[in-house]
């Protein structure tokens, strides 16, 4: 079974790979358990047999492993909120906001220009501080894990991210948030 690899950078640059090889794959899933240090640590090097690619890990805004296999046991654990790709083709969904409870989709912009769409849904924090503080501790992680929707997952760079679009109302705001109308 093979997988696919899509890179995309600051530059809005994308660049995909394959490989079917077991050896080869079985080497960059070992790889995905250094998750963590995959945007911080020394450059991404892909090699083929014609050519070898050097990424700075600093100009990288995601990362894509289209797979069936199962990557749990290589992935950091990703807690009880999930986040999907979406796909242009999805038809639109309708956001959920409950006490307890969030599902909307959320747009994820990148430096150069490169922008992810999702739907995230899991627990929702209960007091507004926390709400707060959930959502700006995004851009402080080492790296936010997505699913794909056609199986595999994907890796964000929140040091290059410059924004996080959610497309549902704010029920109620944290402390210091600003409440504006677009103009």
């Amino acid at each position: 079974m093979s997988i696919q690899v899509t890179i995309v950078t600051t530059a809005n640059r994308v660049r995909r790979f394959n490989q079917s090889d077991e050896t080869h794959i079985q080497s960059l899933l070992e790889s995905l358990r250094r998750t963590a240090q995959m945007f911080s640590g020394h450059s991404l090097i892909v090699a083929s047999a014609n050519e070898t690619e050097l990424f700075s890990p600093k100009a990288i805004t995601r990362i894509e492993i289209e797979t069936q296999r199962d990557l749990n046991a290589y992935l950091p654990h990703h807690g009880a909120t999930r986040v999907t790709a979406l796909d242009v083709t999805d038809a639109p969904r309708v956001p959920r906001i409950e006490d307890a409870y969030f599902a909307g989709q959320v747009d994820f912009y990148f430096e150069g220009g490169d922008v992810l769409p999702t739907w995230v849904e899991g627990p929702r924090p209960a007091g507004p501080n926390e709400r707060l503080a959930n959502l700006t501790r995004m851009f402080e992680q080492p790296f936010l894990l997505y699913g794909l929707t056609g199986g595999g997952y994907g890796l964000m760079n929140p040091a290059v991210m410059t924004r996080a679009l959610v497309h549902a109302p704010a029920d109620m705001l944290p402390v210091g948030a600003w409440r504006l109308n677009q103009a």
